[in-house]
């Protein structure tokens, strides 16, 4: 999954596969609330360092590589 930020947050999502095959489904949001909710419902934040890293992401506007279990 990788996400940015541009008028909301846009939501991309990706095989596993190491070429990063990008699938066709994407999500969107218009808050950040909306976006820590759905990381935190795919059980992507498991730990204080993965909520860190989650929010140091979100202030740069784009994050890559968080993983969706």
């Amino acid at each position: 999954m990788s996400f940015r930020y541009k008028s909301g947050w846009q939501v991309v999502y990706f095989d596993s596969d190491r070429r990063r095959t990008q699938l066709p489904r994407r999500a969107f949001f218009n808050s950040d609330e909306a976006l820590v909710e759905f990381v935190r419902r795919s059980n992507g934040v498991k730990t204080l360092e993965d909520e860190n890293i989650l929010n140091m992401q979100m202030k740069r506007n784009n994050g890559h590589n968080v993983e969706e279990k």
